[in-house]
């Protein structure tokens, strides 16, 4: 046989011979390790939850959890797995079912808190928790959550409500509600449905006139923050608006410490619920003022200020109407409103 192999390896056919049986054994090796490969992605996906890659021509196939030869599978579909089962197809967010004008209705998966899913969703803490009722600080797997598609409120309803009348009330665009109530018409009409309302915060049940009452008089406190027309009226967030011209100077009300809103920031850019660019300060009774719809801020967070020094400008950024938009909403927190007049 040595003999054999000896005189056959000077010979052509052999080396062909062995050429071919390589080749036999290379595509068996590679069709081998390419299902190992599959299998692989597909056991490594089933584990994390995550969508299973697209696959076709006689490959492998995880359906329903089973392993199965599989000719072909659209390429432009894939499945989703959480917490080992098939919850969907297509959309990677399965746990999320659309209803109307944008609202969703979410179920809480393991590992979710209110900050992450609003990181998901794009929308603040608060809004997900004025949304659904009765929830508790921590989230509960499989529970069941209403996301709208924007940072605001769901407003109910009544009979005699108008778009001016809702819009004025929780200082909110009509555009913007138009925007995101389609069916805004049918809504009013109907008088027992639901609005979102883009922005908006909610207003405090008692009336405004009742709710000043109850506060503290800190007379001779505060000195007006910005030469104009205070307009007086008291409107929500226990704030008057004091009316010049854009670029007027904006002054501390009182002396105080800069510091950011816990929901909406540091108010330096972006629409922030209405208020547009806006100082927060906090003064070492307790109380805090904001200064909204500002042009320009020029103080930052951790800046301590004194009572008549400049924080901005006045502008119109935000929720602002008029022909130029320009004036101060001036905002008094844990007091009376000194500059209230009516």
């Amino acid at each position: 046989m040595k003999t054999f192999f000896k005189g056959e390896s000077r010979t052509a056919n052999f080396w062909s011979l062995l050429f071919v049986f390589g080749l036999l054994g290379l595509n068996v090796f590679l069709l081998t390790g390419k299902e190992n490969f599959l299998a692989n992605r597909l056991s490594i996906n089933w584990a994390s939850g995550g969508p299973l890659p697209a696959i076709k021509n006689n490959s492998l196939a995880l359906l329903g959890g089973l392993i199965s030869d599989s000719r072909e599978v659209q390429t432009n579909k894939f499945m989703v797995l959480s917490d080992g089962a098939v919850i969907g197809s297509v959309n990677p967010l399965s746990n999320t079912m659309p209803t109307r004008n944008g609202l969703k209705r979410y179920i809480v998966k393991r590992g979710d808190t209110f900050s992450s899913i609003a990181k998901e969703f794009s929308v603040t803490p608060e809004t997900i928790k004025l949304a659904n009722t009765g929830l508790k600080s921590q989230l509960k797997l499989g529970q069941e959550l209403t996301i709208l598609p924007v940072s605001g409120i769901i407003y109910s309803v009544k009979d005699g409500d108008s778009l001016d009348l809702i819009a004025n009330l929780y200082k909110v665009d009509p555009d913007l509600i138009k925007q995101f109530n389609i069916n805004y018409q049918q809504i009013l009409s109907s008088g027992n449905s639901t609005l979102i309302l883009p922005y908006a915060k909610p207003i405090a049940k008692s009336t405004l006139s009742n709710y000043a009452d109850t506060l503290p008089d800190l007379k001779g406190y505060f000195v007006l923050p910005a030469i104009g027309w205070n307009w007086g009226e008291l409107h929500e967030y226990n704030a008057v608006d004091i009316a010049n011209q854009c670029g007027a100077p904006i002054y501390a009300s009182a002396e105080g410490l800069v510091v950011p809103d816990d929901v909406l920031g540091d108010g330096l850019d972006g629409w922030n619920n209405g208020y547009g660019l806006f100082v927060l300060l906090k003064h070492p009774n307790g109380t805090e003022t904001r200064y909204g719809h500002l042009g320009k801020v020029t103080v930052r967070p951790g800046d301590f200020i004194s009572q008549g020094e400049q924080l901005g400008l006045m502008g119109n950024s935000g929720n602002t109407h008029g022909p130029t938009g320009c004036h101060l909403h001036f905002e008094v927190i844990g007091a009376k409103n000194p500059f209230a007049l009516k």
